[in-house]
C-alpha cells in the first residue's frame, strides 16, 4: 500500500509541476507499527530523510524546490493506510535554506493543531502582537491552522497554490489532474470519518429516509 501510495504522489508530481521525479517508500527501522516514509532520494543508506527535488516541466533553472514527506502505516483494524505525518516544504534554493512556507501534519500532536501552514518572513503586525518573552518571535514559528485532521490540505492544493501565485508553471491538463486527485483525497477522507462515526452515518440516512 505504502508503495501504491507513493506511485500515486510521484504520478500526480510528473503530470503537473515537474519532470522525473521519483518517490520511494522504504520501512522506518526500529519502528514496531511498520511505519514507512514516503518521499524522494530515499534508499537503503537513508531510510528517513527524504531529499528536495526540483519543481519545473522543462530544462530550465527550476525557481522552485520541495521537500515532500509522508509516515504512513495501517490503520488500526490493518485494512487502510494512514499518514501519521506529512511535511511539504517549499523552498527557493536547491540547499532548502530559504524556506517561503511548508504544510505540516503529526496526527498526535500535542500544542498545536495537527494541520498547520508555517509561513517565513517579516510581520510588523505579530511584532506588534507578541508579547513579554515573545517579542523576537519570527512569523515562522506561528502554527496556522488549515482543515483538521480529515479535511487538511492536499498535495493537489499545494499544487494549483504554486500554479495559480506563478510560482511554477503547469503541464497542459495539470488542473484536471489536480482535480481529479483532490476529489479522490477528499472522498477518502471523507469514508474515513463515516467509518469513524458510524452512529452520525446512520442518524443522516434516517433523517434523509423522512424527507423522502
Amino acid at each position: 500500500m505504502a508503495y501504491d501510495f507513493a506511485q500515486e504522489l510521484q504520478a500526480t508530481l510528473n503530470a503537473t509541476i515537474c519532470r522525473d521525479v521519483r518517490l520511494r517508500a522504504v520501512q522506518r527501522p526500529f519502528d514496531s507499527r511498520q511505519v514507512f516514509t514516503v518521499g524522494s532520494g530515499l534508499s537503503r543508506t537513508n531510510l528517513t530523510q527524504p531529499t528536495g527535488f526540483p519543481v519545473r516541466i522543462d530544462n530550465k533553472r527550476p525557481r522552485v524546490w520541495m521537500n515532500l514527506s509522508y509516515q504512513v502505516h495501517l490503520d488500526d483494524e490493518a485494512r487502510y493506510l494512514t499518514v501519521y505525518k506529512s511535511y511539504c516544504g517549499i523552498f527557493s534554493d536547491e540547499e532548502l535554506e530559504t524556506c517561503l512556507c511548508h504544510f505540516d501534519y503529526e496526527r498526535e500532536k500535542d500544542k498545536y493543531t495537527s494541520a498547520h501552514l508555517q509561513v517565513h518572513g517579516l510581520s510588523p503586525a505579530l511584532e506588534a502582537l507578541n508579547r513579554s518573552g515573545d517579542e523576537k518571535r519570527p512569523l515562522e514559528k506561528l502554527h496556522f491552522p488549515v482543515g483538521g485532521r480529515r479535511f487538511r490540505p492536499s498535495l493537489e492544493d499545494i499544487i494549483e497554490f504554486l500554479v495559480s501565485e506563478r510560482l511554477a508553471d503547469g503541464r497542459e491538463g495539470w488542473q484536471r489532474v489536480v482535480d481529479e486527485g483532490r476529489d479522490r483525497f477528499q472522498r477518502n477522507q471523507l469514508r474515513a470519518a463515516m467509518r469513524r462515526n458510524t452512529a452520525v452515518v446512520a442518524e443522516f440516512i434516517r433523517e434523509q429516509e423522512k424527507q423522502a
